[in-house]
């Protein structure tokens, strides 16, 4: 009788424990003592710094240090006196970490804040060694880079949600007789722009609400495993005031950010290559397209803001930025392919909508239907747009296309990336004001994500491996 078993995949395995992650954190523990030596992983600059820092031994190990600062994280754990607490009560878990005594809360905090840039230099080691596993993963979604921007609030008496929601309301209420009057302007001029106790923590508009927070961009690629996070304009010089709601300002700032942020992770990591760059509507600036065609060769899948259609210009272009019928705006013309031809630049083919290509006796023939044609041309009115003459409008895979559909559904992986650095990983929770200690904070859930691609890696490795289940039983 046949066996029924399969050989587990790579994918298999890291689908697995990801659902451990998720809703069994035990057991990845398990995992993570099993397959994960943390001193074969830190660098070996991190390693210098941290014992030359003092003229005395350290009483800690580094690597018993950041495996308390994992566990952490694994465990949802948003406070640093409750990691001690759960250490000091389970032998397991201190042993794990190479505890003979824990460490005061003091001491981690300074670990954090004296070391931020080993930090972040372990984990970009960590993203060199998991980008080839991510290949295996899946080719195809290792080769889309994703961007998105988020807000890590901090512990700070301004977060309280129903300030600012009372002084909108009441703006409201006394503006409802004054015509053109901006309400959300007026009211984010009641507020104060930044937290009296760290002013890098701003009035900000996220995930559908007003907060203060540390502006963050996060860029993964198609599998949803961070590749870069950045911290870029911590200053936030765009005022929120200016916009006309909070939406606009967030676009503002996510169209100003992009650049400057894929700068700093290619200055990282410059022999990565993408296909494809998918982002929201606030990433939609002819710059950002142009950064991303011209230096990177990487076609961009954005759709277009409704903030920058007025400068489409053109009334036989329609919303997504593909040419409509001369004769109805509401028909929109056809992709026909894309034709090079030796010194012009990439041209893209439009077709008459009413214009049907078929392949009759091994020969394409148009067959036209349209009453009332344009042009004598047997197969109806084609159009060519240079890509080069508007790279935002003149995409290379066409907006409303089912290409372009279809990579554009994959761009949601980003936020659950955001959801479980913030909810499963505890960042959301956390009662850190200090800025090097939130952004480290931020970095250490970005480890722990490439540790668990390490872990699939290994179990992968492993010969005759059907099960994950087996090894943890």
């Amino acid at each position: 009788m046949q066996s029924n078993l399969k050989q587990l995949s790579l994918a298999d395995i890291y689908t697995d424990i990801d659902e451990y992650f998720q809703q069994d954190k035990p057991k990845l523990i398990k995992l993570f003592d099993q397959y994960i030596d943390l001193s074969e992983l830190i660098p070996q600059s991190f390693i210098n710094h941290y014992y030359a820092s003092t003229g005395h031994p350290r009483d800690y190990k580094l690597s018993s240090m950041l495996t308390a600062l994992i566990i952490k994280m694994i465990l949802s754990i948003a406070d640093i006196s409750l990691l001690i607490n759960i250490l000091n009560l389970s032998s397991e878990l201190k042993t794990l970490c190479g505890f003979t005594r824990v460490p005061n809360a003091s001491q981690f905090s300074r670990l954090k804040i004296e070391f931020e840039s080993d930090f972040l230099k372990f984990f970009n080691n960590l993203v060199d060694l998991t980008e080839p596993i991510c290949k295996l993963l899946s080719p195809e979604l290792a080769a889309i880079l994703v961007a998105d921007t988020t807000g890590i609030e901090g512990y700070v008496k301004e977060n309280n949600p129903k300030a600012f929601d009372s002084v909108m309301r009441n703006t409201k209420k006394f503006s409802k007789s004054i015509p053109n009057f901006n309400a959300h302007s007026y009211a984010c001029s009641q507020m104060p722009k930044e937290s009296v106790a760290n002013t890098d923590i701003k009035l900000s508009y996220i995930n559908g609400h007003y907060c203060y927070s540390m502006k963050a961009a996060f860029v993964t690629n198609g599998l949803g495993i961070i590749r870069h996070i950045d911290f870029y304009n911590s200053d936030n010089t765009i005022d929120i005031a200016d916009a006309l709601s909070g939406t606009e300002h967030k676009d503002d700032y996510d169209s100003k950010s992009l650049i400057p942020v894929l700068n700093n992770f290619y200055s990282y990591h410059p022999d990565f290559n993408y296909i494809y760059f998918l982002g929201d509507a606030g990433f939609d600036a002819l710059e950002n397209y142009k950064y991303l065609y011209e230096d990177h060769d990487i076609i961009p899948i954005i759709p277009l803001n409704p903030r920058g259609s007025k400068d489409i210009g053109k009334p036989k272009i329609n919303e997504n930025g593909i040419p409509t019928c001369p004769s109805d705006d509401s028909l929109p013309m056809i992709f026909d392919g894309t034709s090079k031809e030796k010194g012009r630049s990439l041209r893209l083919k439009w077709l008459c909508p009413k214009s049907k290509k078929k392949t009759i006796k091994g020969k394409t023939t148009y067959i036209l239907s349209c009453e009332s044609p344009c042009t004598t041309s047997s197969c109806g009115r084609m159009h060519h747009t240079n890509v080069n003459d508007n790279y935002r409008l003149n995409t290379v895979i066409p907006r409303g296309s089912d290409k372009w559909i279809e990579l554009y559904k994959k761009r949601t992986i980003i936020e659950r990336t955001n959801f479980m650095v913030k909810f499963p990983m505890g960042v959301g929770y956390t009662k850190l004001r200090n800025t090097i200690s939130l952004k480290v904070e931020v970095i250490l859930a970005a480890i722990t994500q490439q540790i668990v691609i390490l872990i699939a890696d290994k179990l992968n490795k492993k010969s005759h491996f059907l099960s994950i289940k087996s090894l943890i039983a």
